[in-house]
């Protein structure tokens, strides 16, 4: 009886006791309010279809890209930008990653729904070969061919490197693990007949090796990614660099051994005082994702990135690779996703 005294005592005592507990309630009542007015005209719109599940406003996706000095980590954000601010009711976060063997693994572990990768790692992970030997990933789906991804060899300008074939007992930097540009340097040079014991391999980022090449610790860097890259244009402002061209005999042998690559020349001025074009060969980097991904949001990404073509161009230059005519570049066979084939197939006859 005592302490029931004392707690009335208490609360009379304090005459605003009452009136603080509904000032402190108001604002939770407000936002019940807010959230309710919200989901009821979804929950009412349910109910008349004859199902109470409430969907989501918006679908949140990651994409991985690449290296902040390469091609994929500046177009996926620019992707990642127009499907946030252009689409509705999606957002993408762009990560940078090692690279095309690095995502495909992340896709595998459902930690990423996007990415970006090469042609040649594409193919490989839906095999089961190379890289992903035993490990075969059948549930890989392309949304669609981007840009070519051009092979370049950089030496430093008074190197005594003049062709592909003199890489033999040299340093030779081929990318960081975990990324297709290491497997593909690899087989490069494998198809020139350099076997992997007759030069030193060093494997480190293209932000490392700007920074390598530049003290000249290493002979020479295998970039493959869109033009002009980053890395290569930052290294020349450090020091005077060449790119190797590929003789007309190695394009051929190459191409042959290798049917992801294709010949391609990367014209004059792409490069400061680069004053010709360089004959060198390249592969097709893509988009893709999983069956996770549903036909609608893979339609709906396909079509937000094409009706925003113009802008993407002025963010970074290999969107102007990206074209319903090359859409199809390089995908494997029956691996385009049923909803990118569907845009395809739209886009192609006019709707």
């Amino acid at each position: 009886m005592k302490l029931n005294t004392n707690i009335k005592s208490n609360a009379e005592s304090n005459p605003n006791t009452k009136s603080n507990t509904k000032l402190i309630a108001k604002p939770m009542i407000i936002r019940l309010m807010i959230v309710a007015m919200v989901l009821l005209p979804q929950f009412l719109s349910a109910v008349g279809a004859g199902s109470f599940q409430i969907e989501r406003l918006v679908t949140f996706l990651a994409m991985g890209t690449g290296a902040t000095t390469g091609t994929y980590f500046p177009l996926g954000n620019a992707f990642a930008n127009v499907w946030t601010t252009r689409s509705g009711n999606v957002n993408v976060m762009s990560h940078s990653t090692r690279g095309s063997i690095d995502n495909i693994r992340l896709l595998q572990r459902h930690e990423l729904n996007l990415a970006i990768a090469q042609s040649d790692i594409v193919a490989s992970a839906i095999k089961g070969t190379g890289s992903f030997a035993g490990e075969a990933y059948p549930e890989l789906r392309v949304l669609m061919a981007l840009y070519p991804e051009v092979i370049q060899v950089v030496v430093a300008a008074d190197s005594d490197i003049k062709s592909v074939e003199q890489l033999r007992n040299r340093k030779v930097i081929v990318g960081a693990p975990g990324s297709g540009n290491v497997l593909t340097s690899f087989e490069i040079l494998s198809a020139c007949g350099i076997k992997a014991n007759e030069f030193e391999p060093i494997y480190i980022s293209y932000d490392e090796a700007i920074q390598a090449m530049e003290r000249r610790e290493y002979d020479a860097a295998i970039i493959i990614a869109g033009i002009p890259t980053r890395m290569v244009s930052e290294l020349q402002r450090r020091i005077k660099t060449r790119i190797l061209s590929f003789s007309p005999q190695e394009v051929a042998s190459l191409t042959s051994a290798l049917p992801y690559l294709s010949s391609l020349a990367i014209p004059a001025a792409t490069y400061a005082e680069q004053t010709g074009a360089i004959d060198t060969i390249a592969l097709t980097a893509m988009l893709i994702s999983n069956t996770r991904l549903s036909d609608e949001l893979a339609y709906s990404l396909s079509k937000t990135l094409f009706d925003n073509l113009d802008y993407l161009q002025k963010i970074h230059e290999r969107a102007r690779d990206i074209s319903i005519d090359t859409f199809m570049n390089g995908v494997p066979e029956g691996y385009l996703h049923s909803g990118s084939q569907r845009f395809y197939q739209a886009r192609k006859s006019g709707r």
